[in-house]
């Protein structure tokens, strides 16, 4: 059963233990886990520093994975389905995001930037077909001035899979991308935000690995290793890696295989934003709309990453 905030989550095996058991989730679980290795070398799935037990606040920056509807750090809409739209509360999906899950788990408040279509930086993508960057989203919660506490505040940081379907139109800019992000960090690192813990998460071929994507994740690997040993921050950084290609490896291509995870079907179950041809078993599809997770999935996105904050610190 999932231990909640208001138990504590006392230690982290409490919470480490708490990864949804068969027949919760409509029966959608976890079939793989995180590796939990060091920081330095190839990437990997690490924690170096944060302590979910503590946070109360999560700020969050991305894409549709992220994108609760609300781009401007505020309470998100009920995540709910109201026909004909097939869109819950604005998510690209029929639930609760993945950060929504962790915030609601921990009891923690979640101020969500994220836009549905951005990529890191638009100048370097001008086929990307959403005006929305992760610039942009920084101009907002910047100009907000909040007044954070960094020991408690985790910021989370998702992008990626709009920058790599870009970079196969407009050439291989991901290395720019990835500095870009870095940079962005940075900025949130330094006065007056000083934040002190940052996620990192990537899926950016979701399900597919090219050499450009990898060398991307390995840049941005890279980067925060360097932030954790103090290096290009005013201090060192508190940072986690939690690459969700595992599931998406596990789930399309397996071992061990969509069923092992309790779907009955890895396409969508709409094919678009209003409920037309929805499918008959929503709850066991791995995506929700085409290319993005069902509510199940955004869960086991979720138990994934608790799990690798208290496993791999």
């Amino acid at each position: 059963m999932r231990v909640q905030a208001s138990s504590a989550i006392a230690t982290s095996a409490a919470l480490a233990a708490s990864v949804p058991a068969i027949g919760l989730n409509d029966g959608i679980h976890l079939a793989v886990h995180p590796t939990c290795g060091m920081l330095g070398g190839t990437f990997q799935d690490v924690n170096a520093g944060i302590d979910l037990s503590i946070v109360k606040t999560i700020v969050s920056f991305g894409d549709s994975y992220t994108d609760g509807g609300r781009h401007d750090g505020g309470p998100l809409a009920p995540p709910v389905i109201i026909p004909p739209s097939s869109l819950a509360g604005g998510r690209s999906t029929n639930g609760p995001v993945w950060v929504e899950d962790i915030a609601n788990d921990l009891n923690a408040t979640l101020k969500d930037y994220a836009v549905a279509g951005a990529v890191v930086n638009l100048t370097l993508w001008p086929s990307n077909p959403r005006p929305a960057d992760f610039l942009q989203q920084m101009t907002v919660f910047l100009d907000q001035s909040n007044d954070l506490d960094p020991d408690t505040t985790l910021y989370t940081i998702f992008f990626g899979i709009n920058d790599w379907i870009a970079s196969m139109i407009d050439g291989d800019h991901l290395p720019e991308a990835a500095e870009e992000l870095l940079s962005q960090i940075a900025i949130l690192a330094s006065p007056p935000t000083s934040g002190r813990s940052f996620l990192v998460t990537d899926v950016y071929g979701r399900g597919t690995h090219t050499a450009t994507g990898e060398a991307w994740k390995q840049a941005v690997f890279d980067g925060l290793s360097a932030f954790h040993a103090g290096k290009n921050v005013p201090a060192p950084l508190n940072v986690a890696y939690g690459d969700f290609s595992h599931i998406w490896d596990g789930v399309l291509d397996g071992p061990p295989g969509y069923k092992a995870f309790g779907y009955k079907n890895t396409s969508s179950c709409v094919q678009g934003s209003t409920l037309d041809g929805e499918c008959d078993d929503p709850t066991h599809y791995f995506y929700w709309i085409p290319g993005h997770p069902s509510k199940e999935t955004h869960r086991i996105m979720a138990d994934y990453v608790e799990e690798l904050l208290f496993k791999c610190n």
